[in-house]
């Protein structure tokens, strides 16, 4: 999915380009991707609306609607969704799923190869209709966000190292791919319990969110690529399995975590459930 790096780069685009953006028209290529959660056809119901701010919320994205009755549109990526902005006339890719037609002749199209994401048209402000959307964990890159803030919501969990990152009613927020170079930046296993990590390997993998987040948010806002282009050849460890570890050379593996894949160092990233005792200094480096 497009993760928080890549959102915090998107969404002020589609501010700037749809603020204020007259919608007059929906062409509906995937049927399976919109929900619609209100009464009434929803190209009828789009129709006239302007769109009154574009936000995001975790992994969503957020379109304010003018007009009565209130609405908004909500649009959750996941794994392949993409955004473009081009002329209404322009030739439709295969994976089109969606298109809002523009008074002033563009049109923003959503693409979804796979079909995973969805489009919601709901009353605004009723987020339960949306899975995932209403309760939203604490902000990562917020001043909120602090060591002692990270291990009162740790101390709680009771699952596996990824699976707690990934949980955007905990963490605001991380998927697949930043979950991985977090837990390799602070050399912890995917598989460990978040009960048993000591205070010290609280505060690194606390660190390690803050500082892997932003290298990523400022690398892609320094590279300025198409909305629909998804950066991810800077990453260290994600989608590298059998390469060579940046850190120490060992062959990154794959794993699998409650139906995720995950990719780590055997040697950064020792499984300590396997021993009582890890030997730091064997796996010590920047």
């Amino acid at each position: 999915m497009p993760e928080r790096p890549d959102l915090e780069y998107v969404v002020p685009r589609l501010h700037a380009a749809l603020n204020g953006a007259t919608l007059t028209g929906l062409r509906v290529k995937k049927p399976i991707v919109l929900r619609v959660a209100v009464e009434g056809d929803p190209a009828a119901l789009l129709a006239g609306r302007s769109i009154a701010g574009v936000a995001r919320r975790a992994h969503f994205v957020l379109f304010a609607l003018s007009g009565a009755p209130p609405l908004e549109m909500v649009i959750a990526p996941m794994l392949a969704g993409r955004f473009t902005i081009l002329a209404r006339g322009e030739k439709s890719p295969a994976d089109l799923a969606v298109a809002f037609a523009l008074e002033d002749g563009r049109e923003l199209r959503y693409l979804d190869d796979v079909q995973m994401g969805k489009v919601y048209l709901i009353a605004r402000g009723d987020w339960a209709r949306v899975p995932g959307l209403a309760k939203i964990g604490l902000d990562v890159l917020g001043p909120a966000f602090t060591r002692d803030a990270f291990r009162a919501i740790a101390k709680k969990r009771r699952d596996q190292a990824k699976v707690f990152l990934m949980d955007k009613s905990a963490l605001d927020a991380m998927g697949n791919a930043y979950a991985d170079e977090v837990l390799w930046a602070a050399r912890v296993h995917p598989k460990a319990w978040v009960s048993k990590l000591d205070e010290a390997t609280m505060d690194r993998l606390h660190d390690a969110i803050v500082e892997v987040l932003e290298r990523a948010r400022a690398e892609i806002e320094r590279r300025q690529p198409p909305l629909h282009e998804k950066l991810r050849d800077f990453l260290k460890v994600r989608g590298k399995p059998g390469e060579p570890c940046p850190r120490c050379g060992d062959k990154l593996r794959r794993a699998g975590v409650h139906g995720h894949d995950a990719i780590f160092c055997p040697t950064c990233q020792p499984d300590a459930r396997k021993s009582s005792v890890v030997d730091w200094k064997k796996i010590s480096g920047p």
